[in-house]
């Protein structure tokens, strides 16, 4: 009686681990797939994991299985280079058929609703690279014509058309699934190489709704954390792209004295970010100065931000070099939190603001400030900023 519990409780086990392995089942089968093994494999941020691979049944359909917690991405394949991308839920039973010859856009999805999805971007992005593809031929064949440029102006009108209705297909996709995790793969999308669908600064929204719907629904996918991080860094870099409000900055002067960025609306700023402890920015610094007393007697500030350690090291810098402008620092060096606030990854940094406290240039070397403010100074008065 004994050996026969332990037997039960054997084979309970068995079942359980059993269950615990395969949650879901993927069958395919299509005409031309042969003998040939195939394989399915997870995606993760680090690199493909394989789950099962399987030769095909008597019926020629193959069947693979796997585990997952969460829904996740896979993709199913013969050979690298072709595949069929797939979003599997727990509990899964999907069927795929297909034509083994255009294995990886040729195909018909049942079981899955976001795989279902992917399919349907895949096929409209294979038509939409035929169409590219066709009139790039016609470009390059018309290239000794007489009325080449009419033409080319005529295939230029015809590929913004091609890749506006493929933008629009998108787009709707997204806005009726903004929490399938195909809404996501929407959003990496390309059309060649280097050739993004999407624009983050144009088309910042839609990676907006897409990680808000996906956050709240699978906050523990990798790849939606991923999303996360990178629509957190999207949004902050947007705070400091030209043509955005300057994030303000209220730090304290050598007195103690918090003084606000936003406080000097209505000149021109200088925002520059050094540390004494930086050769190159201490270079820079002299040359600013120079440049500065040209602009006396104008409505140009410069705001100083220090990334120094210690008040003793920025004050005798201070004192010795005597830069012009507003000082201040929180002496935090790389913690401070204008680091992260204006993404700052080295200094010394430029940027300059208008008299609205708009960005209106960053990233430039300190040659280039001069010919900057007197530009700024020039195009506000004839506007009647000034």
């Amino acid at each position: 009686m004994r050996l026969f519990l332990h037997l039960i409780v054997f084979a309970v086990v068995l079942v359980s681990c059993s269950e615990e392995r395969s949650n879901f089942v993927v069958e395919y089968a299509a005409k031309g797939s042969g003998n040939q093994q195939m394989y399915l494999s997870r995606q993760t941020l680090s690199g493909p994991v394989a789950v099962d691979s399987a030769m095909p049944g008597k019926s020629g359909t193959y069947s693979l299985r796997g585990h997952t917690t969460i829904p996740d991405f896979f993709v199913l394949f013969f050979q690298p280079g072709q595949y069929i991308n797939l979003i599997i839920h727990p509990g899964d039973h999907i069927s795929i058929t297909g034509n083994a010859a255009a294995f990886d856009h040729d195909y018909y999805v049942e079981g899955s609703k976001d795989s279902r999805l992917i399919q349907k971007m895949v096929s409209r992005q294979a038509a939409t690279l035929r169409e590219i593809t066709r009139i790039s031929t016609e470009f390059e064949n018309s290239r000794d014509e007489a009325d080449f440029e009419a033409i080319k102006a005529r295939i230029d009108s015809t590929y913004d058309q091609i890749v506006g209705e493929h933008r629009r297909f998108s787009m709707e996709l997204i806005e009726e699934n903004p929490g399938s995790l195909a809404s996501l793969m929407a959003l990496y999308q390309q059309l060649g190489r280097n050739i993004p669908v999407f624009d983050y600064k144009d088309d910042f929204r839609y990676y907006a709704m897409v990680d808000s719907c996906l956050a709240e629904l699978y906050p523990d996918s990798e790849a939606v954390k991923d999303l996360n991080r990178r629509v957190t860094e999207l949004r902050q870099r947007l705070r400091t792209d030209i043509g955005s409000t300057a994030p303000d900055i209220v730090l304290s002067d050598t007195t103690g004295t918090e003084i606000a960025l936003s406080s000097l609306r209505g000149s021109v700023i200088l925002l520059y970010f050094y540390a004494s402890w930086s050769q190159e920015s201490t270079k820079q610094n002299e040359l600013l100065a120079d440049i500065y007393v040209r602009y006396a007697d104008q409505e140009v500030e410069y705001y100083q931000v220090s990334l120094d350690r210690t008040k003793e090291s920025w004050m005798n810098y201070l004192r010795e070099e005597k830069p012009e402008g507003i000082q201040v620092s929180d002496l935090k060096y790389w913690d401070s939190p204008v680091v992260e606030t204006y993404m700052l990854e080295e200094i010394p940094q430029l940027y300059l603001l208008d008299q609205e406290g708009r960005i209106v240039d960053k990233s430039f070397s300190v040659e280039e400030v001069d010919d900057k403010i007197s530009d700024l100074l020039d195009n506000s008065s004839m506007t009647g900023m000034h």
